[in-house]
């Protein structure tokens, strides 16, 4: 199969975050397999990214993204439009009314994005969870022989890190609860799942320090100060730290060595992938500790933050009673990773998403 020229326009919310992750890790291996891909976006970290993996950048500003449109439809070569989010999408259909390449579109969150007003401009959509490809082809109207799923994925080097057990995490006397996420509207969910299981630990484990360690930052920050504060009021043996951002390769480490992480989405995966306990917490849904039915219904739904429809978790309180001892514990870790390794490995993800795409 030839190679392929592609475009890669990508816009979301913050400057880095896991559709940037997603969407370097896909050029990666598109880079590998001897496509040509050429971002366009904006950010100094998602620039320095991109190029490492070997693709090109424009840099634009997205408040006057329409002054580039004719620029980038005749400067650069490409003969395959690959769109994510709603801002790049915009930017897709705009240099696509010049180009006339084929376009796929990437669905990445629940936004219908008035979908029914351009689906027929564009060739095909992916959609990042199987209730993604629900909800565009039911709330976008899209028809559905036009959707596929192509899910959320994590590289060999986190599933190679080392299992490490319920009493190894806890040898120390200190326990950690995890959240790497912007602080934004979208993820305060997670506030109250943390809440919830630092004060079951708490009470399961009196003797043990448990510290909430809080990755990332945003606009409610004061928010999350303010209600882990009045947490440790409660709790004598809970603290919390904000730790700010760190960099996208040390999060699945400090995942590794967590006793819990609480969060959705790309990192929901790298969580699981790292062997910690995962408690999801989406910005539409909050499906519970990462087993049995919960597994299932997070990885329908990116762990929360795509919806499930018909699904009640069991409760976190109930299910961390039952997890939070050794045996326990060291089979759902392992049995989470398992289950995301023969699903969502990153080998197993690039070759759906070779096969959406139609390139070599």
């Amino acid at each position: 199969m030839p190679n392929r020229k592609i475009l890669m326009p990508v816009r979301t919310v913050a400057e880095w975050g896991g559709v940037h992750e997603w969407t370097v890790d896909a050029a990666s291996s598109l880079v590998a397999r001897g496509n040509d891909v050429t971002f366009v976006g904006q950010g100094d970290t998602f620039r320095e990214r991109a190029q490492a993996v070997g693709a090109s950048f424009i840099e634009i500003d997205w408040n006057n993204w329409e002054n580039d449109i004719e620029r980038i439809a005749q400067d650069v070569e490409f003969d395959l439009i690959f769109s994510h989010a709603p801002g790049g999408r915009q930017i897709g259909l705009a240099v696509n009314e010049i180009a006339n390449a084929e376009h796929v579109v990437m669905v990445h969150g629940a936004y219908h994005d008035y979908m029914y007003e351009w689906s027929d401009r564009v060739d095909a959509f992916v959609a990042a969870s199987p209730s993604l490809v629900h909800f565009v082809q039911r709330f976008g109207r899209v028809a559905p022989w036009k959707v596929t799923n192509l899910p959320n994925a994590a590289p060999t080097e986190v599933f190679n890190l080392p299992l490490i057990s319920h009493d190894e995490k806890l040898s120390g006397g200190v326990g950690r609860i995890l959240t790497a996420s912007r602080l934004s509207p979208d993820k305060v969910p997670q506030i109250a799942a943390v809440e919830e299981a630092a004060e079951s630990l708490s009470r399961l484990y009196p003797d043990i320090k448990w510290v909430i360690d809080i990755y990332g930052d945003g606009p409610l920050k004061a928010v999350y100060e303010q209600r882990y504060a009045a947490l440790t009021r409660r709790l004598s043996n809970v603290t919390y730290k904000f730790h700010g951002w760190v960099s996208p390769q040390e999060v699945p480490v400090l995942m590794n060595k967590a006793y819990l992480t609480v969060t959705a989405g790309m990192a929901g995966m790298r969580a699981l992938a790292a062997g910690s306990l995962c408690l999801a917490a989406g910005a539409r849904d909050t499906v519970g500790i990462q087993v049995d039915r919960n597994l299932r219904a997070g990885l329908w739904s990116n762990f929360g933050d795509h919806g499930v429809l018909r699904f009640h978790a069991s409760s976190i309180s109930d299910d961390i009673s039952r997890y939070a001892v050794p045996e326990a514990y060291d089979d759902a870790i392992e049995r989470a990773r398992i289950t995301v390794k023969n699903g969502n490995h990153q080998e197993i993800v690039d070759k759906l998403m070779l096969s959406a795409l139609q390139c070599g």
